[in-house]
């Protein structure tokens, strides 16, 4: 379980600690021919668990690297929202998931028909897990690149200063 070492929340830069998964995917995007961005204009703060986090960042973006064609293009965002809210985001240009079973999606060991060799079904589970406890919601949606976009919204009271 992500939780289950009861660490305690930190003031911690969100937009390091998605460099940091961004850093564990690499190779493997690279491999794919995958075009992996990054974008984070300024330093975005979250209160949180570094590792727990890192696994959350690593999870979506290893999905969005594994479900988008070669030669694919994964974006990732991290942004500060005026109201003090700060958003996670990860857009691919992989098939998607039809709006039917975006729910599902969160089971543990669900795994769609045509799902990428090797996975076991606990990716976004455990990323519900972990944003949940965070105080942060994980949406689903369509991507402006023709795939999957997963959203990580932390309220404001997760928000903080370093």
């Amino acid at each position: 379980e992500p939780d289950a070492a009861g660490s305690q929340l930190q003031p911690l830069a969100l937009d390091e600690v998605v460099r940091s998964g961004i850093a564990d995917v690499h190779a493997l995007a690279e491999a794919r021919g995958t075009d992996l961005n990054l974008e984070s204009p300024q330093h975005v703060v979250v209160h949180g668990d570094a590792d727990a986090l890192r696994i959350l960042a690593r999870n979506l973006i290893d999905n969005a690297v594994r479900y988008s064609p070669p030669s694919g293009t994964v974006q990732v965002r991290v942004v500060a929202e005026a109201e003090g809210d700060a958003r996670f985001e990860v857009d691919d240009s992989g098939p998607g998931i039809p709006r039917a079973e975006r729910e599902r999606a969160f089971d543990r060991f669900y795994r769609r028909d045509g799902s990428p060799e090797g996975g076991s079904g606990l990716g976004l589970a455990i990323v519900k897990a972990i944003a949940n406890r965070h105080g942060a919601t994980v949406t689903l949606g369509e991507s402006p690149l023709r795939g999957l976009r997963v959203t990580v919204s932390f309220p404001r009271a997760q928000a903080a200063t370093i």
